[in-house]
């Protein structure tokens, strides 16, 4: 591929129950390099393409500090998803061999990331998301370029929202305002022309976001769907592939509303021993994920 892309993911306290389906499936994505700041365990089975640099909490405190030149203490290190924004700047050392840099999560798996992150698309934007209303928190790759580096800085108050302990998701507001200026406007057409009018909010995005954003990949990938019952997805290990309940291949499967999360109030979500795969993932012919488990089929 003619474009090198690195993913920066800061995690700090204890792995997940599916880190191992995590790590394979990023494996199994040559084409992006996803370089981890942790103070967890190494996991046993490590790719070429997954880097690791150990470090305590607060050394990576101490990094963000010195970059943005802050006196950065937040407590929790899950307030860290409100720096997602300043990734490119606060690693931009590390970062200057590459042409793009993303931001993302670890509640997902990966599919076949070749669908949105290949030469014809990194050609053609400068910025690459999942969904069509707003940035993708959980998956996102920017141009590592001076503008989307210093993009952060024009967050209102950045100081003061960054040196709050509370999180508040500026990656998929604030900021994400800022990439698409013209996101706003697109709400209160839909407000006060559309929605009255019964046109759907999607196909208003899908018609004007190509107009009004040209160098941004604003599409709805549907990876962040709502487990019911008798919806399950699949992945396919050696194929690396993820299709969905109604059979779409997706770039990959977000975790979010199949955990117990307060963006949602149900019943149907995954309980202890959820995860029933062992360490060797390439083993499985299939693997089924619903609301009830992780299931591997030989």
């Amino acid at each position: 591929m003619k474009y090198r892309v690195a993913q920066i993911i800061p995690y700090f306290g204890k792995w997940p129950a599916w880190i191992n389906l995590y790590f394979y499936s990023c494996g199994k994505n040559p084409i992006v390099d996803f370089i981890f700041y942790t103070d967890c365990p190494l996991p046993k089975t490590q790719y070429k393409n997954t880097i690791f640099h150990q470090c305590t909490y607060n050394e990576y405190c101490n990094l963000i500090s010195k970059k943005l030149n802050i006196n950065y203490t937040c407590s929790k290190p899950y307030k860290l998803t409100d720096l997602k924004p300043f990734i490119g700047l606060i690693h931009e050392d590390e970062l200057k061999d590459y042409d793009f840099w993303g931001m993302g999560d670890i509640d997902l798996v990966y599919g076949n990331l070749n669908l949105i992150i290949n030469d014809d698309m990194l050609e053609k934007y400068d910025v690459i998301t999942t969904h069509n209303y707003h940035i993708a928190g959980h998956c996102c790759f920017c141009r590592n370029n001076d503008y989307y580096r210093n993009l952060c800085y024009k967050i209102k108050n950045w100081k003061q929202i960054i040196l709050n302990d509370t999180p508040m998701s500026i990656d998929e507001l604030n900021w994400s305002d800022c990439v698409c200026p013209h996101a706003k406007t697109i709400r209160r057409f839909q407000k006060y022309i559309f929605s009255p009018l019964k046109i759907d909010f999607f196909k208003v995005l899908d018609t004007l976001n190509p107009i009004v954003h040209k160098k941004i990949h604003l599409h709805e990938y549907w990876t962040s769907l709502q487990p019911k019952v008798n919806e399950s997805w699949l992945y396919f290990p050696q194929e690396n592939k993820i299709l969905d309940f109604q059979f779409r291949e997706l770039p990959y499967l977000h975790f979010l509303f199949f955990k117990k999360t307060h963006w949602l109030k149900t019943d149907l979500y995954w309980k202890d021993g959820f995860y029933k795969l062992d360490e060797n993932i390439n083993r499985y012919k299939t693997i089924q994920i619903d609301y009830s488990q992780i299931i591997g089929i030989l």
